[in-house]
């Protein structure tokens, strides 16, 4: 049992008679700041996913977990964007997107993994679960994060990664160390993903939904006083 992806995604002139007091309306406006005028809106600030990270800075993301109108917990992840760059970018760009949000852990192998990601999960149908993506997939990125209890890793498509769909490791798996693309840890919530995998299921599908909700922000990294 490994956590791969399902086999597969010019107007006429008008004349115009106007009386001297009219033509002021045609003057040029007043500079800039005076009333009347559209000043230019300031520059929006950049997105998180294309946004410089410090070294003393790391990416955090949050799956929010609800089971139909109870809300579960949340997972955290710490992102690993100096291991896997392209996998961090493309996670947290499409999770500004609310791409995520609204789909459901499709796949689990109780006490080895938790499988989610696939916007095709939102509509009830199981039988496409695990097919679906952004329309795009990934160049592995290879690195030396191990898959240890509470590794993220990307779903393989063979000599390809999925574009969205990622597993949580629930038990140390050294047999996919350097075969699946590692870019986060669990750093907090992973008994969510073990009750979820522990739940009900038929063959590898979870049979209660739980949807996810996904956030990512910028934190300042916790330094060690000793």
């Amino acid at each position: 049992m490994r956590p791969t992806t399902r086999s597969f995604l010019a107007l006429p002139a008008v004349r115009l008679s106007l009386a001297a007091g009219a033509l002021a309306a045609l003057l040029p406006l007043r500079a800039s700041g005076e009333a009347g005028t559209n000043p230019t809106p300031a520059p929006a600030a950049p997105k998180l996913a294309d946004a410089p990270i410090a070294n003393d800075e790391e990416l955090v993301a949050r799956i929010d977990v609800t089971h139909g109108k109870e809300a579960v917990g949340s997972i955290e992840i710490r992102l690993h964007h100096k291991y896997a760059p392209l996998h961090v970018h493309n996670f947290v760009k499409l999770a500004e997107s609310g791409f995520y949000d609204g789909t459901v852990f499709h796949r689990a192998g109780p006490e080895s993994f938790l499988q989610g990601g696939d916007p095709l999960s939102r509509d009830g149908d199981w039988a496409n679960d695990g097919t679906g993506g952004p329309g795009y997939d990934l160049t592995p990125e290879p690195n030396d994060k191990l898959h240890e209890r509470g590794a993220v890793a990307a779903a393989s498509m063979g000599k390809r990664d999925s574009g969205s769909q990622f597993f949580i490791d629930l038990k140390d798996h050294p047999e996919w160390n350097g075969k699946y693309t590692v870019f986060g840890s669990v750093i907090s919530g992973l008994e969510i993903a073990d009750r979820i995998a522990k739940g009900p299921r038929k063959g590898e599908h979870p049979q209660e939904a739980y949807a996810i909700t996904v956030k990512v922000e910028k934190r300042v990294k916790k330094q060690k006083l000793y």
